[in-house]
């Protein structure tokens, strides 16, 4: 059996300046949640993460490739993190082999903040800022021995300073400098002298904490730095350092962004310099010969859309990409076209909160997700010239207020989403989507009249319900102001034809979904959801610790009525699913029992099968539960580690509170571990039932069941699955590749997965 990681989505930590780096091959490494990822932008038809590098237990605050000349031409990438470690990744025989930078004087409570590191003839220093105990450590390391700790360096005794800004540089005598940027406003420089690292200047002029740096050398081997501050100004320093007396001069104060800027970086194949700030704007700034002065030069960035700016960017190596990550770690890449303007590309991105729910659509053609990041997501293949199929974000239909905790996808193009709010909210395709997702995807619509459905979606200003809007371009199709309406609605939705994945801008403000319905009924708020496979049923539940709030609502899609309150937990139901036949409800509960109930003649649900505490095989809170395809069997999973598979024959006399309902096998049983999720496959392999098992430190065990015995297939590892808890596992309802316009191949299964590590992750199964 052979597993292929498919997609990875997952947003760059929001952390200024340093979470994200390109390498000199177009690399691209940056933090996700406490974990590094390693995405290449050329892949395939769109770009795709290719690696998962988990050592961190924290969050990863910065992420820089070593520079310089590479002796033995192996690529290495430094990491630091909240948990007080550093990294240092070694990309060998395909795969990247971690070391660990340890100094038995810092805490692990402490937190690293910025890292860095260059190689230098035959050996390499690396440098990283501690923010807690104003230092920075400097350490070195000779051929191929391993890191030394050469220096702890402390900002101020008496005045401790933090450092919040860091770049080492080369002069080109190879002597090497390293800058400082401090929260006093001042910049100091570090060289190093006797294997001593000394002050021998301090750089005032900015007027705020100095957070970006970094190092162009000149033809004359002069060195320029630059530098910006949250005072909203970039400065360009020129170095000269002869005979260990080191020259600096002010050449330039660079005024063009009106709020704080994040991040600076040269081309290393022009004399240009980028800046990227909290004002939605990057700025490409060229030195100008005849006047002498840095000059604006182009000007890219974000427009609309609730957005905080750019927490850094950078060119690529060859100075013709720039990559940058904005305030919620959303990527954007801009590419230099044959008139010199920048166009911006399709790129990789997804959540940057915990991922607690995800859905395929009936089909299989496209994923939902949705997040505690208070946005839901769809996620769809893409193709290109006959290039790899490559995964992206097509659409993010709802952006709320409230964080996302569940979504029931009814049916291709409607789905209902919980959030922490006692009120569920159900959203159907507009017409754009559907457009672009068969643009997109390639898809061939079968004979749907969309004629009606609204364009697209627009949330009014202090609302939270996405109005439906029914024209092209409705940027000043605005409500006159009168005596009755003071206040009009806006519509900020611009119809867009896309025939591949949408950009970020676009993302934010023109694919949300038109909301058609609101229902009410629940106490508290609403933590679990289920729809049933045909469509015509919508199961509910809210968090509660009483058994009246602990009911599970029933609505009946066709008119939205509520039909039935089911009652059976004592507290919150924390899942629900229907069978594939769409006759039984399962649900499991905190209460550490399930229950099941049945469709009767008259369209209702009854409970039919329950446990209790003599009958219950579980000891602690059940988080999963699943059908079988054929709706024979269902498993349920707990925190005390077991599977537990259970069957309903109707030919069983009926016995409370099991009813027709026996347990199956033995319990399967993880000792040490939680079983937090379970999916089965979309039909038999090799006339054996698949079923995979997420546990709460991430890692995937796959199982097939023959004859009622499992036999383990396969363990997807936390570099290849998750490093955080596996919070939803969904088969493609159906067997071979989506995106794929073969016929489907029986011997590929499709497994999504999400997590707390903020991720959507795809796994192709192939027997």
């Amino acid at each position: 059996m052979h597993f292929k990681n498919s997609y990875i989505s997952s947003n760059c930590n929001p952390v200024p300046t340093t979470a994200l780096d390109c390498s000199y091959k177009n690399i691209i490494a940056y933090g996700s949640c406490n974990a590094v990822l390693v995405y290449d932008p050329q892949y395939g038809s769109g770009g795709k993460v290719i690696y998962t590098l988990v050592g961190h237990s924290n969050r990863v605050n910065s992420v820089r490739w070593i520079r310089g000349s590479i002796p033995d031409k192996s690529q290495e990438l430094i990491s630091g993190a909240s948990d007080g470690n550093i990294i240092v990744w070694t990309f060998k025989n395909d795969k990247y082999h971690s070391a660990y930078l340890y100094d038995k004087e810092l805490p692990k409570t402490l937190s690293v903040n910025i890292v860095d590191g260059y190689y230098k003839d035959h050996s390499t220093v690396v440098c990283n800022a501690v923010i807690d105990d104003n230092s920075i450590r400097i350490w070195r390391r000779e051929f191929s021995d391993d890191f030394q700790l050469q220096q702890r360096f402390l900002f101020g005794s008496n005045n401790p300073r933090i450092c919040v800004g860091l770049r080492i540089g080369i002069f080109s005598d190879n002597n090497l400098i390293i800058s400082c940027g401090l929260d006093n406003s001042k910049i100091e420089l570090l060289v190093e002298q006797n294997k001593t690292w000394t002050v021998l200047d301090r750089l005032s002029g900015h007027d705020d904490w100095v957070i970006g740096l970094d190092f162009y050398t000149e033809d004359n081997g002069d060195l320029l730095l630059a530098s910006s501050s949250q005072d909203s100004s970039i400065r360009i320093w020129r170095l000269t350092l002869k005979d260990n007396s080191l020259t600096v001069y002010l050449e330039s104060v660079l005024s063009g962004h009106e709020g704080w800027v994040y991040s600076v970086n040269w081309s290393q194949k022009y004399k240009q310099l980028l800046s990227a700030s909290i004002d939605k704007s990057m700025i490409i700034w060229e030195f100008d010969s005849n006047s002498g002065l840095w000059m604006e030069k182009i000007r890219v960035g974000e427009v609309g859309g609730n957005t905080l700016g750019f927490g850094s960017g950078l060119f690529n190596s060859t100075s013709e990409e720039i990559i940058a990550y904005s305030y919620h770690g959303a990527f954007h890449i801009w590419t230099k076209n044959a008139q010199d303007l920048w166009d911006s590309m399709v790129t990789v991105g997804g959540h940057f909160d915990e991922v607690v729910d995800l859905s395929w659509d009936p089909k299989g053609d496209f994923l939902y997700s949705v997040s505690s990041d208070q946005t839901a997501r769809i996620h769809a293949p893409y193709q290109k010239l006959k290039k790899d199929v490559t995964w992206h974000e097509i659409a993010r239909p709802q952006v709320h207020g409230y964080d996302l905790s569940s979504i029931a996808v009814i049916s291709r193009y409607m789905y209902a989403s919980g959030a922490e709010e006692k009120v569920i909210r159900v959203f159907e395709a507009p017409e754009t989507y559907i457009n672009n997702l068969n643009r997109i995807c390639q898809l061939e619509e079968e004979g749907r009249d969309i004629s009606s459905v609204p364009k697209g979606a627009s949330v009014p200003s202090l609302g939270l319900s996405n109005k439906a809007v029914y024209t092209e371009d409705n940027i000043d199709d605005t409500l006159p102001i009168d005596n009755k309406n003071p206040y009009p609605e806006e519509s900020h939705f611009v119809a867009q034809v896309l025939s591949e994945p949408p950009t970020e801008e676009v993302l934010l403000q023109n694919t949300l979904w038109p909301e058609i319905q609101k229902l009410y009924g629940h106490g508290y708020e609403i933590f679990s959801l289920a729809a049933s496979p045909d469509g015509k049923y919508l199961a509910s539940a809210c968090k509660s610790t009483k058994l009246q709030h602990a009911a599970i609502f029933i609505w009946d899609t066709s008119n939205w009525e509520q039909i039935q309150s089911l009652q059976s937990h004592n507290l919150t139901v924390v899942q629900m699913q229907f069978s594939p036949d769409s006759q039984n409800l399962l649900s499991v509960s905190r209460d550490r029992r399930w229950s099941l109930f049945s469709k009767n003649g008259t369209g209702l649900f009854d409970l039919v099968s329950t446990t209790n505490k003599e009958t219950g095989v579980h000891t602690r809170i059940i988080w999963t539960c699943a059908w079988t395809h054929d709706s024979q069997y269902f498993a349920t999973g707990s925190r005390d580690g077991k599977l537990v598979l259970w069957h309903k024959n109707v030919q069983l006399e009926s016995v409370p509170p099991l009813g027709q309902v026996r347990q199956a096998t033995s319990p399967l049983e993880f000792p040490n571990e939680s079983v937090t999720a379970v999916a089965f496959g979309p039909g038999f392999l090799e006339e054996a039932y698949i079923v995979a098992v997420g546990f709460e430190n991430g890692t995937i065990d796959l199982f097939k069941i023959t004859n009622l015995t499992f036999d383990k297939i396969g363990h997807l590892s936390t570099e290849f699955a998750h490093h955080l808890t596996v919070r939803k596992l969904v088969f493609r309802p159906q067997f071979g590749e989506a995106g794929q316009k073969k016929d489907a191949n029986s011997k590929i299964l499709q497994l999504a997965s999400c997590s707390n590590d903020h991720s959507v992750r795809i796994y192709d199964i192939t027997v």
